[in-house]
């Protein structure tokens, strides 16, 4: 019994130290980044304040001729280990190997600048300053960000909706009948400026994985498409592939509720026709997130899968791996697997080729952050054009046909004093136009971002999120009546916030609040109140928020009203570790403290040994 006891007190010491470690912004426990901004300060939030500044992926062969390719974090948990069993060097990329023979502290950081760590011809610091990565030869200086879109759950969720009811076909897992609502990805890639020169996307999930498709139908079985339909089928159903039924070697799962009132062989009719979607939803609940699960491999399929139906449909066919093949439907090597070609916890869709002379992500960094916040990025060989420079690309800004909301004869998507930015809790659009200066830098945020302070934020709904941008070439200390649009009317009760690290959230007044959908507020450059850095620079800093009471604040537990930011794009800021994880660590903790005191009581109770 004391045995017992001792080992569950370990565990919940080990459990305990591991969610305090990972409770941190740079996970793992890791003691070096403080060190880097020490030196760098500035590149705080950028993508080499994550642990691939200084770690490397790696591979390993599962069975003779089959490599796994692992990103940072999974290569760090299989070769060094969650117990550190193993050579933390043999995770380290060339410039990380520098900065531990260096001394490992703030001033190796500085020790090692004028060193060319991955032998790219530029030195450390030259890399550094152009925010590439010292440590990467594919990474350096001269190279440029793709052009990207950012979309949150919510502006997802306000597209064209598809649901589709299908089979799931896998090589060596369950095969399933599932219903999956989502968005076209045509659709998508339309909204987000696809280029003519276009052939396909890459999707990449935050695990490392990655699967290509094609735009338009290939003969290769295995390739599927994105534009257009795929074949209509019918619904395969037989008691010996029902696992319900046949649990020792059923293969098929019909428990869906959208299997229900199917008969062997009814037409599968999908209004609109089949075709791949990114999918939010399995029969009408919120896929759920992805996480590296304890044999550090992906669970889960959200917050959103890439899901293509079957180009040849066939019924569903026994697992590979089955010895059990005299079944009505054995496993057919030529039949139509779709569901391995199903990405899971898509967070990126590269549109090949990628542009000449631009930078790639590092696709086995492909955002943990982006799962925690329900964002996908879009990028690659897209409309890049952004004719105001205000940050908001025209494939978004520009409206058809255009407008001049100043009747300055410039269409406002040209207008540098002008902007209109899509709202981060939908699609519709929010205007702003000042009379002095220029906008820069503007992005949609929802209010519960991580790029948003949560200080003294007050409890009232924030219907559009918040509204970043900055305002240039003011004379310093010059104030500015900014006009702002909303996409309906503003109450009369409604309020504006200003938000900044050191306010918080603070009420600021503002004016033509008379219940139509115009507000105006005045800015001051250096004011603390009214502009975030509070510095008399000719630059007004925001963001700021329109608040109301009469509706319940945006539900974004599921990554509704996330946002795009500057510091989750492609090129500057790539993903952590899930949330979730820190989350089931916590409840691991949990689970063994209760069973550690019910053992304590039941000795106690009783004097015998028993769980």
């Amino acid at each position: 019994m004391k045995k017992g006891i001792l080992f569950i007190g370990t565990m919940i010491l080990v459990i305990f130290m591991a969610s305090v470690a990972f409770c941190a912004y740079h996970h793992e426990g890791e003691k070096d980044a403080d060190k880097f901004l020490a030196a760098y300060p500035y590149k705080a939030g950028s993508k080499l304040d994550h642990c691939s500044l200084c770690h490397c992926g790696g591979e390993y062969e599962k069975k003779p001729g089959k490599w796994i390719t692992l990103g940072s974090c999974q290569w760090c948990h299989y070769s060094y280990g969650y117990d550190g069993h193993g050579n933390i060097n043999d995770t380290m990329n060339p410039y990380g190997n520098d900065f531990h023979d260096y001394g490992r502290s703030s001033s190796a950081i500085i020790a090692i600048d004028n060193l060319d760590s991955d032998l790219d011809g530029y030195p450390n610091k030259e890399e550094i300053e152009a925010t590439t990565f010292p440590g990467n030869p594919d990474d350096y200086p001269g190279q440029k960000v793709a052009p990207f879109r950012i979309y949150t759950k919510a502006q997802i969720e306000s597209m064209t909706q598809h649901s589709q009811f299908m089979l799931m076909n896998a090589s060596r897992s369950d095969d399933d009948y599932v219903d999956y609502t989502g968005i076209p990805v045509a659709e998508l890639l339309e909204d987000a400026g696809m280029l003519d020169a276009a052939t396909g996307i890459t999707v990449f999930a935050p695990d490392g994985w990655s699967n290509y498709y094609s735009l338009t139908e290939v003969a290769d079985p295995e390739i599927y498409h994105i534009l257009g339909t795929y074949p209509e089928s019918v619904y395969y159903y037989s008691t010996e592939a029902d696992m319900a039924i046949n649990p020792d070697i059923g293969w098929c799962d019909y428990s869906a509720p959208s299997c229900q009132g199917r008969n062997p062989l009814d037409p599968i009719v999908v209004s609109g026709g089949l075709k791949t979607i990114l999918a939010y939803k399995r029969d009408g609940s919120n896929l759920d997130p992805g996480v590296l699960n304890e044999d550090n491999k992906l669970d889960g399929e959200g917050p959103y899968r890439i899901v293509p139906p079957q180009k040849n449909p066939d019924p569903p066919d026994q697992r590979s791996t089955s010895p059990e093949q005299e079944v009505i439907w054995p496993y057919n090597y030529d039949w139509d697997h779709n569901k391995g070609a199903a990405t899971r916890s898509a967070t990126i869709i590269r549109v090949d080729p990628l542009p000449e002379g631009c930078t790639d992500i590092d696709v086995l960094e492909a955002g943990w952050a982006y799962v925690d916040q329900a964002k996908i990025v879009v990028y690659g060989n897209i409309d890049g054009t952004d004719s105001n420079g205000n940050g908001v690309l025209d494939s978004e800004e520009k409206d058809n046909p255009p407008e001049d909301f100043n009747g300055d004869g410039i269409p406002d998507y040209q207008d540098p004093k002008t902007t209109r930015v899509r709202e981060a809790t939908g699609n519709r659009k929010i205007l702003l136009d000042t009379p002095q200066g220029a906008f820069v830098n503007v992005k949609a945020l929802d209010c519960s971002d991580p790029a948003v302070s949560q200080k003294d934020k007050p409890s009232l709904s924030f219907p559009y999120g918040c509204v970043g941008f900055e305002i240039t070439g003011l004379t310093p200390g010059e104030s500015v009546s900014l006009t702002i649009v909303f996409p309906q009317d503003v109450p009369t009760s409604a309020k504006y916030y200003k938000i900044n690290d050191i306010a918080g959230w603070h009420e600021i007044p503002f004016g033509s609040n008379d219940g139509d959908d115009t507000i105006t507020v005045n800015l001051t450059d250096g004011d603390p109140l009214t502009d975030s850095d509070g510095e008399k620079n000719g630059t007004i800093v925001d963001p700021g928020a329109l608040a109301v009471s009469a509706e319940p604040d945006v539900d974004t537990s599921s990554g509704g009203g996330g946002c795009f930011i500057a510091t989750a794009s492609p090129g500057f800021h790539l993903g952590q570790e899930p949330n979730s994880l820190y989350t089931r660590l916590g409840l691991m903790l949990m689970i063994f403290s209760l069973g550690f005191l019910s053992v304590i009581a039941l000795n106690l109770s009783k004097n015998r040994s028993k769980r």
